[in-house]
């Protein structure tokens, strides 16, 4: 009886530990059977056995019979290596961290599954590299119950082209591939002790995107390796070094010290310091490509410019950038993708193979006016900088030289004129075309600079249908299909008064408008007038409300009254300064384009009139071309609702189109012609300066948005004041200014001011 039961207790030890080495073997090569890892598969075994012994899979008996250690090298009766006190524990504490960690793309959180850290092992840290024989050894099979795979669980699509598997069942997944020159460095251990140091000059953002980027693949590099830089690192530096061809500086994605990787005889150190850098120097390039060299305009450069660098995330970059196939094509596409952009670049390469080096002498900027057919010296001058030739005859056969002006000169004359708008388009020779030949219209290296830099702000879809307004050009053009259907003149704001520049979009226009006077124009234009005792806004037609009611100016003592309080709006009608049309795109700047009484202003040359808003010379023409756009209206339907339709006639578009307000000084026409225009608000020279580190020398703008400051206006004193009626002014308008009192400052007491208060002087 005794012999029997302990019989039955030694094979039941023994079947035991057969089952406990087969799920070691499962849960070694096969981690994803165990659908919870918490319930580890030798504890589940010793459970069973427990609850009932005789269940037992088939084909264990055999296994029982052999030690734990038979299937290892030195058979059954080796001892465990020295320092471990199992082979369990041997192999965890040899296994790479691939193989700890388990498949690729498991969580690397996961504390289970995380590597064992070089202090437990008493082992110097150095990269992991895959030796040769690892990468072609295969795991001992091991006999195990089909597995079902999770619902959960994401499968990939089989291509329509690949073979189907001849067979359903499951089988065990092959461990995974490891590149041969593969290479692991210490990422997060710099980020952690260095950085703060060697990278204080990139910016803070990609550095925490790029240490998550790497602690997330556990120090995988992709631009270095044991042998030196990868063909993606070769790649990345060239381009790098190009970065002057797209309008960047090289300068500022230089890498000291690179050619340390070149070889294999660089340290782990310099590996980790060129792979971050390399990664940091292109994450700024793509900050840079998307304009982020000046991150804010608004604050950095003027108030008027509300644009913003079209950025894209660091994570996002890095990300796209690693997994781009072409890392050179990637690094092209973060550039702007409008056609301007892209002529503007071809146009840099002329000027700095030195293509428009071409000089011509100053033209006196007086003279007579010169008609076709008569001779002047200051025509041979003209003739040399439009580049006509001298005639041979004149048209009497008598010889003629440079200075008789002919025909050709004549037409050359007027497309000149035409291209500069200097009416009329006559040849007759005046001062103002004396003054603009004397122009230089070559284009500059920092002025395409600076334009290039404003593409880069710009939405990246500008719209099929779209609104255009250039403010150096004093242009407006409607955009369909990258085709200009209609272009027209404008007149912008004064230098005190920006139009400023930003993109919205027109959802209304309004037919017979109202102009309800901002502000700005109350308090500093209109009220300076009313206290001196004028009346402006009965000279100009204009109307003021106090809670629904009308109220007479001069009714009104605006010495201590908020103009600003009051309702001053202009009713519709000829004299009306919005005239008959305006086109609303609502914006935080309130300003819109609009009609406008006074046409002679388009007739200048620099358009800057306004208090901020667009002035449209044909604004009807305008509203024909925008309605044919989007209602399919024809001519007489916009007449009709002029002549008559009623007052303050809003009319909403069905699909809004986007305006872009733009501050181009350069423009390229499709023919290759070569516009340039004033820097009038000196938008241009403030980025350029920024472009240049310059921004202390940066003269802004006083913020147009703040509201306007009533203490400023001098108060107009005289007898009599009696309050909003009765106003005394009315029937004695001397006045005297008295400018503000500054502000009264306490002065600091002296030792004698003292003794005089205590004790009533010395």
């Amino acid at each position: 009886m005794c012999f029997h039961v302990m019989h039955r207790v030694c094979v039941m030890r023994r079947l035991s530990r057969a089952a406990i080495a087969v799920a070691l073997a499962l849960s070694w090569y096969q981690p994803a059977l165990a659908t919870d890892p918490d319930d580890q598969p030798w504890d589940e075994i010793d459970r069973v056995l427990r609850e009932d012994p005789q269940n037992v899979t088939p084909g264990t008996e055999a296994a029982a019979t052999q030690p734990d250690n038979a299937d290892l090298p030195g058979g059954p009766d080796r001892d465990p290596e020295p320092g471990f006190e199992n082979d369990r524990q041997r192999d965890l504490a040899k296994a790479p961290p691939w193989d700890r960690v388990g498949e690729p793309g498991g969580d690397p959180s996961d504390d289970r599954l995380a590597p064992i850290e070089p202090e437990v092992l008493a082992a110097p840290e150095k990269p992991i590299e895959v030796p040769a024989e690892k990468l072609t050894e295969q795991p001992p099979t091991a006999t195990a119950p089909p597995v079902e795979v999770p619902a959960q669980t994401a499968m990939k699509e089989t291509p329509a082209d690949s073979p189907v598997p001849p067979s359903t069942e499951t089988t065990a997944a092959p461990p995974a591939t490891i590149a041969a020159d593969q290479l692991y460095l210490p990422i997060s251990r710099y980020f952690a002790t260095k950085a703060v140091v060697t990278l204080r000059d990139y910016d803070e953002a990609d550095r925490t995107a790029l240490a998550q980027f790497y602690d997330a693949r556990m120090g995988q590099t992709f631009w270095v390796s044991r042998a030196g830089l990868t063909p993606a690192g070769d790649q990345l530096r060239t381009e790098l070094a190009k970065a002057d061809d797209w309008g960047l500086s090289s300068k500022d994605l230089l890498i000291p010290n690179l050619d340390r990787v070149a070889n294999d005889t660089a340290s782990d150190e310099d590996r980790t310091d060129a792979e971050i850098k390399l990664s940091l120097a292109a994450l700024r390039y793509a900050r840079h490509a998307r304009g982020g060299r000046i991150a804010n305009p608004t604050e950095q450069l003027s108030s008027y410019i509300d644009r913003k660098p079209q950025l894209l995330e660091p994570g996002q970059v890095i990300e796209a950038l690693t997994a781009a196939p072409d890392k050179v094509a990637y690094l092209h596409a973060l550039h702007p993708k409008h056609p301007q952009f892209e002529r503007l670049r071809q146009k840099l390469f002329a000027v700095r193979a030195g293509g428009e080096q071409d000089t011509f002498e100053k033209i006196p900027s007086t003279g007579p006016k010169t008609a076709v057919g008569k001779s002047h010296p200051q025509i041979a001058l003209i003739r040399e900088r439009l580049k006509v030739p001298s005639p041979v005859l004149k048209p009497d056969g008598a010889a003629a030289d440079d200075t008789y002006y002919d025909a050709a000169l004549a037409r050359a004359v007027v497309q000149f004129k035409e291209k500069h708008e200097l009416e009329p388009y006559t040849p007759t020779i005046t001062n103002e075309l004396r003054k603009q030949l004397n122009r230089d219209d070559r284009v500059s290296e920092d002025m395409l600079l600076a334009n290039m830099e404003q593409w880069r702000w710009m939405p990246d879809d500008l719209g099929v249908k779209h609104i255009e307004v250039n403010v150096p050009g004093f242009t407006v053009r409607v955009i369909k299909d990258n085709a200009v259907i209609h272009d027209e003149r404008i007149v912008a704001g004064r230098y005190e008064t920006q139009t400023p520049i930003f993109s919205d979009r027109m959802k209304t226009l309004v037919f017979n408008p109202s102009w309800i006077v901002p502000h700005s124009i109350m308090v500093n234009e209109l009220l300076p007038k009313l206290r001196a005792g004028g009346n402006p806004i009965a000279r100009q037609g204009l109307e003021i409300k106090r809670n629904d009611r009308l109220v007479d100016a001069m009714d009104v003592n605006w010495n201590r009254s908020d103009i600003r309080l009051y309702h001053v709006y202009q009713p519709p009608g000829p004299s009306n300064v919005l005239g008959v049309v305006k086109f609303l795109f609502p914006n935080k700047h309130a300003v819109y384009l609009h009609d406008t009484p006074s046409k002679s202003l388009f007739n200048a040359r620099v358009r800057t009139f306004s208090h901020g808003c667009v002035r449209v010379r044909n604004p009807v023409r305008l509203a024909e071309v925008i309605m044919e756009q989007d209602k399919g209206w024809d001519a007489r339907k916009i007449k009709d609702l002029i002549a008559q339709g009623p007052g303050d006639n809003d009319v909403s578009l069905d699909t809004p189109m986007p305006v872009h307000i733009m501050y181009f000084t350069a423009w390229i026409d499709d023919d290759g012609t070569v516009k340039t225009f004033d820097d009038v608000y000196g938008h241009q020279q403030r980025i350029t300066l920024a472009l240049a580190g310059r921004f202390s020398e940066i003269v802004k703008n006083r913020d147009h948005l703040l509201p306007p400051d009533v203490s400023k206006v001098p108060v107009a004193r005289n007898r009599g004041d009696s309050g909003d009626v009765g106003w005394s002014e009315r029937r004695d308008p001397r006045v005297t200014y008295q400018a503000v009192p500054p502000p009264k400052y306490k002065k600091n007491k002296s030792v004698g001011d003292i003794i005089q208060d205590v004790f009533g002087g010395f």
